[in-house]
């Protein structure tokens, strides 16, 4: 686990961060658009930072995401997934808009991280963020 969590910080671009997917939101073995959707009200699109469980290890770092979800009481379906996303490859796709990727933290779930530069009402962030990532991992 990360040394020092720095809350606030921007994620570097080299890093990745997760976002479950509901198994609505998986079509083909995709994350579809919908699964990168502000909700009404949302500030921000909820992420985990998957180098806070270890730098590379995706065997270590999905497991411990769910981990930590399933700690605050979320619900993860067997059926749904993690998409990955790398935070400069994101941040690329998504053109003419500037997002951040901020280490929130939180005593249940220190890798929380927000996704911030998102409009509510402006879809082609979403259609931009389903199609950089790159991996799709079981949620269970």
């Amino acid at each position: 686990m990360a040394s020092q969590l720095n809350e606030g910080r921007n994620l570097s671009f080299e890093h990745n961060v997760a976002r479950y997917c509901a198994p609505r939101n998986i079509v083909n073995g995709r994350p579809i658009p919908d699964a990168f959707n502000l909700r009404p009200g949302e500030a921000f699109l909820s992420t985990n930072w998957l180098e806070y469980f270890h730098p590379l290890d995706r065997q270590l770092q999905i497991p411990s995401v769910r981990r930590a979800l399933e700690g605050k009481g979320f619900r993860v379906n067997r059926n749904g997934g993690f998409a990955v996303l790398n935070v400069g490859n994101a941040t690329q796709a998504v053109s003419g808009a500037s997002l951040s990727f901020v280490l929130l933290g939180q005593t249940s779930d220190p890798s929380h991280a927000g996704v911030f530069g998102i409009s509510e009402d402006d879809a082609d962030f979403a259609v931009a963020l389903a199609k950089s990532v790159r991996e799709l991992h079981p949620a269970l």
